[in-house]
């Protein structure tokens, strides 16, 4: 029996953190934050789902990669540097997709608080 990716628990619970604020972002509406502009709202929410969804598809996409070249070195097992290069470059590739995420994140909420979207709005001076 295979063992496990050492980073499929982190990445699995990245992924359902990033699942869960999409589904926020996704639930919010305009009306619900009557003083700030359509325009601004629609941005902020299109930002912010932007951000969210890359990063649960980097996540879960990494997983699925992951069982399909282990079920596919399994039926054909290529050359040792090969495989190593392969998941090296899913692992690599996550780590990317993951901190761009993150970068697009910060800008959403640098965004929302802006507009007033975020709770944690700072006072202008």
């Amino acid at each position: 029996m295979p063992t496990p990716h050492p980073l499929h628990l982190v990445v699995l619970v990245l992924g359902v953190l990033f699942s869960l604020r999409h589904m926020d972002v996704g639930h919010r509406g305009a009306e619900q934050h009557p003083e700030v502009e359509i325009q601004g709202f629609t941005r902020w929410k299109l930002l912010a789902s932007r951000a969210y969804r890359l990063g649960l598809s980097a996540c879960f996409g990494k997983v699925l990669l992951d069982f399909l070249f282990a079920y596919l070195f399994r039926m054909r097992p290529p050359p040792v540097a090969l495989a190593w290069g392969i998941g090296l470059t899913l692992d690599i590739g996550w780590a990317v997709l993951v901190g761009v995420s993150f970068w697009r994140i910060r800008a959403a909420h640098k965004l929302a608080r802006e507009l007033g979207i975020e709770l944690g709005r700072r006072p202008e001076a």
